[in-house]
């Protein structure tokens, strides 16, 4: 018996000291385990993940946004869209997941690790002017105009930055110089000595020119050979603000690479939608004005004549234009009345015979009317030609569609690139 209660306590002292098994441990990548190599004559980029006992998951966004994914241990891309890349690799194995690790890489250059994601941008690619961006003022005074485009003189411009503060200001043909002040600036040269340097001061980044350098253009006569502080740094756009102290405003220059896309506005506005918005129901105007590239005028008070107008969108496509008693219209040019000197043939009338249609392409949803069909309030391309009466029988984009409110807007040209816009608010 006491050796049988012995042989008893052996085992179980046997099965007390057997290790509890341990959970796998959460993977790690480090830098020996992965490499990304680029061949900067060619474009191509190889991945490579050397650790056998976990897979890769690698992630690769592009200059403009676009992101590739891929589980290959070891393999060769091309990229043809020039700039700085930025990626990440996650390892999988019995433990997990790890942490995602970065990386940057240029596959038509060099990423220098010394120096700061804002420098290797920079490097990365020359640089052509996109816009420049006027603005002042604080709080509820602030505003802001943008030009939408560049002067035609700096279209063709370059900028290239490059180690050891080299800075190369190409001119392109037109080498005149776009100063704010002026039109053409003939008294800069352009000697091939100019400098850059990288700045941080108070955590704002700054570009600080010397030896006659400057981006192309100019706000002012100081301009050269000063410091311009940089904004919205992204893999294929920056922004150089200059402050104008005379004007006590500020001009931005925008700057972008040479394939730079601007992301689509994404309004939420589908086909469908603007049909279910319109189709059935009866609207009334409930507010309009103007808009352009940095400005927008929204403030004047919807005229009398307007405010007892009603249209009716009818799920058949026909139209319901109800004008009230005054039957004025109504026209971004003026009121427009057979007794304030209407050509016969302009004349307009309510026929019956109008009709509505939602249609769109890649580019936007809109509102085609035709015989006769316009939302209300008219806007104009020519005011002696025969647009005169611009959105009668147009095509209105659909802007929003909030609260049922539905938001069209039609281009227009005669004053300058402007948008004219309708809001129409639905009548219970």
């Amino acid at each position: 018996m006491i050796l049988a209660a012995l042989g008893a306590l052996m085992i179980v002292s046997c099965e007390t000291d057997k290790p509890t098994p341990q959970p796998a441990e959460k993977p790690v990548v480090t830098a020996d385990m992965y490499s990304v190599t680029v061949n900067a004559e060619t474009g191509e980029v190889t991945f490579d993940f050397t650790y056998a006992d976990l897979n890769p998951y690698w992630t690769v966004v592009d200059p403009n946004g676009a992101k590739e994914s891929f589980y290959d241990r070891t393999v060769t891309k091309k990229y043809e869209v020039p700039g700085l890349y930025t990626g990440s690799i996650v390892a999988f194995g019995e433990g997990g997941e790890s942490d995602p690790v970065q990386f940057t890489f240029n596959p038509l250059g060099e990423v220098d690790n010394t120096l700061s994601a804002t420098e290797n941008i920079l490097m990365s690619q020359p640089w052509k002017p996109y816009t420049i961006v006027y603005y002042g003022g604080e709080g509820e005074t602030y505003w802001e105009w943008d030009s939408e485009s560049v002067p035609a003189s700096a279209a063709d411009d370059r900028l290239t930055f490059k180690k050891d503060g080299v800075f190369e200001l190409n001119l392109g043909e037109n080498t005149a110089i776009y100063h704010d002040m002026n039109a053409e600036f003939a008294g800069v040269t352009v000697t091939g000595a100019e400098k850059w340097a990288y700045v941080v001061e108070n955590g704002a980044e700054y570009i600080q020119f010397s030896n006659g350098g400057f981006p192309g253009m100019l706000a002012d006569d100081e301009g050269i050979d000063a410091k311009y502080e940089l904004r919205n740094v992204t893999a294929n756009r920056f922004e150089l603000h200059y402050y104008q102290a005379a004007q006590e405003q500020s001009l931005n220059f925008v700057f972008v690479s040479e394939n730079y896309v601007e992301e689509p506005v994404d309004n939420g506005v589908t086909e469908e939608a603007a049909i279910a918005a319109l189709a059935g129901k009866t609207f009334c105007v409930s507010a309009y004005g103007w808009w352009g590239e940095g400005w927008e005028w929204f403030e004047e008070p919807l005229p009398e004549t307007t405010m007892e107008d009603l249209i009716t969108f009818n799920a058949d496509g026909t139209l319901v234009i109800d004008l009230g008693e005054d039957l004025l219209i109504y026209h971004d040019g003026g009121w427009r009345t057979v007794e304030a000197g209407w050509h016969e043939d302009e004349q307009w009338q309510v026929t019956g015979a109008e009709t509505w249609a939602v249609q769109s392409d890649p580019t936007g949803v809109y509102v085609k009317f035709d015989n006769g069909g316009f939302p209300l309030m008219c806007a104009s391309s020519n005011v002696e030609g025969p647009d005169y009466n611009l959105g009668v029988d147009g095509k209105w984009t659909v802007t929003s569609i909030e609260e049922g409110v539905v938001r069209l807007d039609i281009f227009q040209t005669y004053t300058g690139e402007q948008w004219f816009t309708v809001f129409l608010a639905p009548v219970e």
